[in-house]
């Protein structure tokens, strides 16, 4: 019987410090996406276009993921909390992958580190797909 105990009580720590430790993982994953700072607003819009939807205008921090507090929420299934982040630095777009369970492509290419975004890009976080526009690429691109 003091063995059962003493095995229950293992396993109770290890359940216990397992709950805390993914506790403050969340915790700084949120500090982390919230804590990035302030960016130069980029000199012409860029926007994603989905199927059958409005085009999106992104923000110089746009993030994209399921939950709420994203700038853009994506209703997928397959798509993380925190999916991604589309940001605007060093004068272009930046797509950027958060660990993604599924991972972020762009033009068919998983995306493992910050890759720059031209107009033309078709972007999936998911199940869904955007294409990347960019009014200082139009030109370049429709030729």
């Amino acid at each position: 019987m003091a063995t059962f105990l003493l095995v229950l009580r293992l396993l109770l720590s290890v359940i216990l410090y397992t709950f805390l430790g993914l506790a403050f993982y969340v915790l700084w994953r949120n500090l982390q996406a919230d804590s990035q700072p302030a960016r130069e607003p980029p000199p012409t819009p860029a926007r994603l276009l989905g199927k059958n939807e409005q085009p999106f205008t992104l923000q110089p921090y746009t993030s994209l993921g399921r939950s709420a507090n994203n700038t853009l929420v994506l209703e997928d299934p397959f798509a993380s909390h925190h999916h991604a982040l589309i940001f605007w630095q060093e004068e272009r777009w930046w797509l950027e992958d958060l660990e993604s369970h599924n991972g972020t492509f762009l033009n068919g290419e998983a995306v493992t580190i910050p890759v720059p975004l031209t107009a033309g890009d078709t972007l999936m976080f998911g199940e869904t797909q955007f294409d990347f526009t960019d009014e200082r690429d139009a030109d370049s691109y429709t030729e």
